[in-house]
């Protein structure tokens, strides 16, 4: 079980990183936030989709046997140290090349809500959550964990799926 867990989380997390990489490149070069997030999207997909290889390789090497239980655990692990790998990417790329990021963000975010149809008393809640955000956004735990919990849920998703799908009890 080990050997598998880890080479299908390396591969899982160089698929996530370089599609992280590519996607920072666009968004740079071409200033293309919405395929630059697509793409950034489809490589956690597709990264993860090495869960279901893993356990495929897995049943086949245990006579066909896959309970859902150690679907959990594989696909779980693999999920957490992709999960990591593309947190530890952006925290490195949010402080060498994005790091007026989340400035630009809430600009962004705000100038939206300026020019929406929002009741006036909404208007200022939802202004000063995304003020909060932002300054939240300056703690490296509070971006941690915020950029942990972009992707790990899509992984942990995808490890239900393949999971109970790949299931095969002993005869």
């Amino acid at each position: 079980m080990k050997s598998i867990i880890y080479k299908y989380s390396a591969i899982a997390a160089v698929i996530i990183v370089l599609f992280m990489i590519a996607s920072t490149v666009l968004f740079i070069k071409m200033d293309n936030e919405p395929l630059s997030l697509t793409l950034g999207f489809a490589g956690m997909l597709v990264g993860f989709a090495t869960i279901f290889l893993a356990l495929e390789k897995y049943k086949k090497a245990n006579g066909g046997v896959l309970t859902f239980v150690d679907g959990l655990k594989i696909g779980a692990i693999i999920a957490l140290i992709g999960s990591l790998s593309y947190t530890v990417v952006w925290m490195i790329e949010f402080q060498f090349v994005f790091p007026d990021f989340m400035e630009k963000f809430a600009a962004k975010q705000i100038e939206q809500l300026n020019a929406s149809n929002l009741d006036p008393a909404v208007l200022a809640e939802q202004i000063k959550k995304m003020q909060e955000m932002a300054e939240n956004y300056k703690n490296p735990f509070y971006r941690f964990g915020m950029t942990l919990m972009e992707i790990l849920p899509i992984g942990i998703i995808i490890t239900l799926l393949a999971a109970i799908i790949l299931r095969k009890k002993a005869n």
